[in-house]
């Protein structure tokens, strides 16, 4: 429900992405007109598009996300299932693994949605499009900001179309947010206008995995609505089986994913899957790519560096301008958790937009780079645990993630470990709270043992259970 006072001024969102898509939900709660301008052209149904190479991979709604969509668009989880998305609590009906090992599971109370990023997308737009005042240009490459340097602020933006690149418009707005992704312009655009250099963080992971869908039977609930393998110094070759929404043609599906880093990556080729699948231990995926009907091809997706840029230290900004979404901070898509920082972002430029548009930037920056901190840390810290992985590992970065690869031999035996645990990547806990005084006890007392089968596992021999 729009419940804000809004009034004649125009905002534009430069990109249609899911950041884009809940960054005009938010806007349009305060300005009259809200244009998002679109590179692609979109579908209007779940279908992938160039802008999104990855869409077509391993997706879920975490269960922060799903309950920032559900505030925003309320009834959003129920449309969703209705198209077939497989809900579930979190921590009973996931499966997380690590070093071959599957966490004990318990009851979380939080529910996520089992369901392609397509999907999530297609019921945005829809949405969105439903809007008051709001409205959706695509087929359009953004030239650049309009920047007033007399006043520091932008004033708008310079497009033109894709299919005549001498149809050249300018249109004004009283806000711009930029929500074109990893490859956005905004770092040159600053630094053209005279602003400082943007400071960067970058962790360099070469990760790639390779994926295919394959049929689900429709008329049975899965029993697990998910099955998804961390990562570890031991065994750095994480994957996913997740259910996802029926295509289409109605066929209800599985996407399975096994991944590598550094250069172990695995060929495009079902038996290549079969084989990773063996070698990790998730019979799973072993038994689909070896007697599944896959549907589709099999397909490869490559993230090589995970990066942050640091808008909040900036000294100066331009009024008028904001960023959001990947262009602020994009990270391993392995653990998911992109859709649900974006939300979160969303929300807080929610509440800076309530105090009005003095220091609106310097508010939402620092509002953001909260939101960003928990993710960026859980991804960096798991990816700088594994020793292909480049960077700094000082002391107490090492000490974090021994504690980490003992909570996860804990969470095995442990609900209550690996319910906190789960809390903390679905993004409703912080961190820190793995290290309240109850769980460091737990996993203290729990987080010692080891069994046979990871020990044969870490061999790199063949284990099925």
């Amino acid at each position: 429900m729009i419940v804000a006072q809004r009034d004649e001024r125009r905002a534009i969102v430069l990109g249609a992405s899911i950041a884009g898509l809940l960054t005009a939900r938010v806007l349009c709660q305060r300005f009259g007109e809200v244009v998002l301008l679109e590179r692609d052209e979109l579908p209007d149904r779940p279908a992938p598009r160039k802008g999104t190479p990855h869409a077509m991979h391993p997706h879920g709604l975490l269960a922060r996300g799903r309950e920032i969509l559900e505030r925003l668009f309320p009834g959003f989880s129920d449309s969703l299932i209705e198209q077939g998305a497989v809900a579930g609590d979190v921590a009973a009906d996931v499966a997380v693994d690590a070093n071959g090992r599957r966490f004990a599971q318990g009851k979380s109370g939080l529910m996520g949605l089992a369901v392609s990023r397509l999907a999530v997308e297609a019921e945005l737009r829809r949405r969105v499009r439903a809007l008051p005042g709001t409205r959706i240009v695509t087929d359009v490459d953004v030239l650049a900001p309009i920047h007033d340097s007399s006043r520091g602020r932008v004033t708008g933006i310079r497009y033109r179309s894709r299919a005549d690149a001498r149809d050249e418009h300018v249109l004004t707005a009283d806000l711009v947010v930029d929500c074109t992704g990893r490859g956005s312009h905004s770092p040159v655009w600053l630094r053209d206008w005279g602003y400082e250099q943007v400071p960067e963080e970058r962790v360099v992971i070469g990760l790639c995995y390779t994926s295919v869908y394959f049929r689900r039977d429709a008329s049975v609930r899965p029993s697990l609505a998910a099955i998804i393998g961390a990562a570890t110094p031991q065994l750095p070759r994480p994957y996913a089986l997740i259910a996802q929404e029926p295509d289409e043609d109605g066929r209800a599906r599985w996407i399975a994913a096994v991944g590598g880093y550094a250069g172990d990556h695995v060929e495009p080729t079902l038996e290549a899957m079969r084989h990773r699948a063996c070698l990790v231990g998730v019979n799973e995926i072993a038994l689909l790519a070896e007697r599944g009907e896959a549907i589709g091809p099999v397909i490869r997706y490559g993230f090589p560096h995970s990066q942050r840029r640091r808008y909040e230290r900036l000294q100066r900004f331009p009024r008028g301008y904001l960023l959001l979404g990947d262009a602020l901070a994009s990270f391993n898509p392995i653990y998911g958790q992109g859709m649900s920082a974006a939300a979160g972002q969303a929300i807080a430029l929610e509440a800076a937009l309530a105090g009005g548009e003095d220091g609106l930037a310097k508010r939402f920056f620092r509002a953001a780079a909260k939101v960003i901190d928990a993710p960026w840390q859980l991804a960096v810290g798991s990816d700088l645990a594994l020793p292909t992985v480049p960077g700094p590992r000082p002391l107490a970065a090492r000490v974090v993630n021994a504690y980490i690869a003992r909570l996860q031999r804990a969470a095995v035996h442990d609900p209550q470990v690996s319910v906190a645990f789960i809390r903390v990547i679905h993004l409703v806990a912080a961190p820190v709270s793995l290290f309240a005084p109850r769980v460091i006890l737990r996993v203290m007392f729990r987080g010692g043992r080891r069994t046979k089968a990871n020990v044969a596992l870490l061999a790199g021999r063949r284990v099925r259970s």
